[in-house]
């Protein structure tokens, strides 16, 4: 499959966001990037306005473009959002087989080696893998369009959590490990239990850091790091 230069910006911005290495709030300059790149302004600008609509990029009237910090009403939705399509990707989807669950439980183990270390951003990566493997074989194919859709919105909320919150690795390893042993059981009711109380007891913890509005998240994303 060809990609177009837009597409290759936006994946380069995407990956710029979802490793951490432009940090939640952060100023974005259309034009520093087309130098950077040594690409059209018009061609960032349309990759910018399509990691918008992932919600990885804000728009600020008269103030430009921001990489995205989440509030509390954002990570709420997404979260609600996130564990319906999850829950319906795996009704959707073939009964575990041995091999899936034991990749998981690789990945769990993973986890916990990270926590050991401290690694945060690795944890986020981590994060992606992991629910990217749980829905992969859903057969339905809008659903599962949907359901990645909200892939860069679920990883902010955990740049946050590792940014503002160290001690959340903690245990990452089990809350991901409960998740297997629900898929294991072969029951979509308990699995979407489950996924249920991922996310949204996730969201519940997240609540007690995060302004109420984006533009309070971000302005405290700024503050944190010493940003204007």
């Amino acid at each position: 499959m060809m990609h177009t230069v837009v597409d290759q910006i936006r994946e380069e911005l995407k990956f710029r966001i979802l490793s951490g290495a432009w940090h939640l709030g952060g100023r974005i300059f259309e034009e520093e990037i087309a130098s950077e790149l040594s690409v059209s302004r018009s061609a960032v600008r349309e990759a910018v306005r399509l990691l918008e609509q992932e919600g990885l990029i804000v728009r600020e009237a008269h103030r430009g473009l921001y990489v995205a910090s989440p509030s509390n009403r954002d990570a709420l939705e997404a979260a609600q959002l996130r564990a319906v399509l999850e829950t319906e990707a795996v009704r959707f989807s073939p009964a575990a087989t041995p091999g899936l669950l034991a990749e998981l439980e690789s990945i769990c183990r993973d986890f916990e080696q990270l926590e050991r270390v401290g690694d945060r951003v690795k944890a986020v990566q981590l994060d992606r893998s992991f629910h990217g493997l749980l829905a992969q074989n859903c057969t339905n194919d809008l659903l599962l369009r949907k359901f990645h859709d909200l892939d860069g919105q679920i990883a902010i909320f955990f740049h946050w959590f590792m940014a503002h919150v160290p001690t959340r690795i903690q245990g990452v390893g089990q809350r991901h490990r409960a998740l297997v042993q629900a898929l294991a059981s072969g029951d979509p009711g308990v699995y979407g239990q489950a996924v249920e109380d991922h996310y949204l007891k996730a969201v519940e913890e997240l609540a007690r850091h995060l302004p109420d509005t984006s533009r309070a998240a971000r302005d405290l994303a700024q503050r944190a790091r010493g940003g204007a």
